[in-house]
């Protein structure tokens, strides 16, 4: 375990298109300690149909046939990877791309054989990442992994709830909204989890947003750290050293 435990930040694909803020961001991220997750569900869409790819989602989670995995990894891995790590680069950090299953730090587990090749994944060994951290990298990494050969599709948010129990660390969920939101469109600032079930029950809360909030509760229960839900323009504004100062949704299970 490092001495200073790392800001898990997970970023969603949506904004990977805002480079000045991501730019910003890393910039804010000097001197301090790191991991950054993303998805890129936009552009593996956009590939995908251009492609004539169907990959249909079930539960929220993208179907992905042996077919498709190249691309989907193409995208996530390749593209949407290294973007993140350069523009991270040209804001002065040792930005280094990764897999999710790279150095072991998290092992991964098939799903149902319906949603083709798709994994979820749970914490294993801190020591790459650790090492990683202490040498001033800060480690980028995509939601693809690797098992028994084959590549695997990992839903990010699940990635980075993994991480975060990893290193009990706090969990920041960087979204397109500044937060959950009530029918009304208002932020809900704290969120426990007996509120959540009523919104999740009347549909408020469904699909992706579904998906975020079961991984922010299940990262509660087993880190000793805060899970936030916000937006990128609030986590810019934010004192990262404090994470009581960044705007969005906290969440806090019933225990």
């Amino acid at each position: 375990m490092p001495s200073v435990v790392p800001l898990i930040i997970k970023l969603s694909g949506k904004t990977l298109q805002q480079e000045t803020q991501l730019k910003a961001l890393f910039a804010k991220l000097q001197g301090q300690k790191a991991i950054i997750v993303h998805g890129g569900g936009v552009e593996v869409d956009s590939l995908l149909e251009k492609l004539k790819i169907v990959t249909p989602k079930i539960e929220g989670i993208r179907v992905s046939s042996k077919e498709a995995m190249p691309y989907i990894t193409g995208m996530l891995a390749g593209t949407c990877n290294k973007k993140l790590a350069s523009l991270a680069q040209s804001a002065k950090l040792k930005a280094l791309g990764l897999m999710a299953s790279d150095g072991e730090s998290l092992s991964l587990i098939k799903l149902d054989p319906k949603f083709g090749q798709v994994a979820n994944v749970k914490a294993c060994d801190p020591s790459f990442l650790t090492l990683l951290e202490e040498q001033g990298f800060t480690p980028i990494i995509s939601s693809i992994g690797i098992l028994e050969g084959e590549l695997y599709n990992i839903n990010a948010d699940e990635v980075a709830k993994a991480l975060a129990i990893l290193f009990k660390a706090p969990l920041i969920l960087v979204s397109d909204v500044k937060g959950v939101l009530d029918k009304e469109g208002n932020l809900i600032p704290s969120l426990d989890e007996t509120y959540a079930k009523i919104l999740i029950d009347d549909g408020t809360i469904h699909d992706g947003m579904l998906v975020k909030v079961k991984a922010a509760f299940e990262a509660s229960k087993q880190t000793s750290n805060v899970v936030i839900l916000s937006s990128l323009e609030n986590l810019i504004s934010s004192d990262l050293t404090s994470t009581s100062s960044i705007l969005g949704t906290v969440f806090s299970s019933d225990r």
